[in-house]
């Protein structure tokens, strides 16, 4: 047993039991007392040792509750992280699948304006294509006309519009030459400078001139640099919209066929007073149409030997005529020739004839035969006027077509 000592004397302490009271089944309580008998000091050993394990136990308690306060703390913060990554890793999900919407919607955008491209390419290419076909045939045309109207052969033709085109060339290089020359002597003659833009502008002149007269040879240095210009520019624009690509297709297509429009152009007019035939050959038909009711009214039957003297057999050889000219006039309503004009004038003319011999008693047949007269007297004026303004023996009326062919 240890030996306690008093606090104040520092004597040895008497321990002894004491009751302090009863329980409640009566029972007594005792607890232990330290008693100085020194000092006449107690202390209730019993008690300090309660109140020890009451502090002890309130300790413990809050480091407990300090832990769960930790450790809760460390759970909402665990739980905050988690809840943190969690987003994140949403946030990152929604921003792949946004990129990845951003590309796919690029990529079918790029897809449209693809195949919009390649439409607009197709559609250009197509129109090329029948530009080409056009000039091909304007220039067979343009030779066969010349041909037909000269009474010459396509050889022959085609040899004179070189010739034509040739001299054009030549004409329009010697203007350039004597502009650059009036430009040159004035120069001289004053002894000064000229502005920047009036110099620009001379420039952009002779060089105009000079890259017309390289034009025409595709193998040139000129016409191969434009062209890669052409190619540079036309790559340079691909995302340009489909209108305006058109557009660009259609100026490129032109240059691509044709280095000069002007130097090659060819106009394949209607002949000479088309609407004048149409009409002329409705009025004949017109004119057939009432001969050939009042022939079957007035009767073709005849007692003599002569079928001509019936009133009715008169309108059919009059209506026969009409029915001729107008014939004629809608065959060669694509023919710019005088016979378009002349052979149903004759016809006319014949038709006013025999109306008026044979008319007799009958006033609508003296009536066709002024109408038939008038309509010859039309078809006179129009061969005339249609001759009038021929001009194939100007210079420049007929291009050269082959001439980059034939010439190289």
């Amino acid at each position: 047993m240890i030996n306690m000592k008093c606090p104040i004397c520092g004597k040895d302490l008497d321990l002894q039991n004491k009751q302090i009271g009863t329980s409640e089944n009566g029972d007594p309580i005792f607890n232990e007392y330290a008693i100085c008998h020194s000092c006449k000091k107690q202390w209730n050993l019993d008690k300090q040792r309660a109140k020890k394990i009451a502090a002890k136990k309130a300790a413990e308690e809050k480091a407990k509750a300090e832990a769960e306060a930790r450790a809760a703390e460390e759970k909402a913060k665990a739980e905050a992280e988690a809840r943190a990554a969690e987003e994140k890793a949403k946030a990152e999900a929604a921003a792949r699948a946004a990129e990845e919407k951003a590309k796919a919607e690029a990529a079918a955008r790029a897809a449209e304006e693809k195949a919009k491209a390649d439409a607009a390419a197709r559609a250009a290419e197509e129109k090329r294509a029948a530009r080409r076909e056009a000039k091909a045939r304007a220039r067979k045309e343009a030779i066969a006309r010349l041909a037909a109207d000269k009474g010459i052969s396509e050889e022959e033709a085609e040899r004179i519009l070189k010739e034509r085109a040739r001299a054009r060339k030549a004409a329009a290089q010697k203007a350039a030459t004597d502009a650059t020359a009036t430009d040159n002597s004035e120069e001289q003659k004053y002894g000064n400078i000229p502005a920047e833009e009036i110099r620009d502008k001379r420039e952009k002149a002779v060089r105009k001139g000079y890259e017309d007269m390289l034009a025409t040879d595709p193998d040139s240095k000129a016409a191969k640099k434009k062209k890669k210009e052409e190619t540079e520019t036309a790559k340079a624009k691909e995302d340009v919209k489909s209108r305006k690509m058109d557009d660009y297709d259609d100026e490129k297509s032109s240059d691509d066929d044709d280095e000069d429009d002007d130097e090659y152009e060819y106009v394949d007019e209607y002949p000479r007073f088309r609407p004048g035939r149409i009409i002329l050959g409705i009025i004949s038909l017109l004119a057939f149409g009432f001969c050939i009711y009042k022939g079957f009214v007035t009767g073709l039957s005849t007692s003599g030997a002569d079928m001509t003297s019936a009133p009715g057999m008169n309108y059919v050889i009059v209506a026969l005529c009409m029915l001729v000219t107008a014939l004629l006039y809608f065959i060669m309503n694509n023919r710019d020739t005088l016979f378009a004009f002349l052979i149903p004038m004759i016809v006319y003319i014949g038709s006013a004839v025999f109306a008026f011999l044979k008319h007799g008693d009958e006033f609508e047949l003296l009536i066709l035969a002024g109408v038939s007269g008038v309509l010859a007297v039309i078809s006179l004026i129009l061969a005339i006027a249609s001759r009038g303004g021929d001009d194939y023996d100007d210079e420049d009326d007929y291009d050269d077509p082959f001439e980059e062919e034939h010439d190289n």
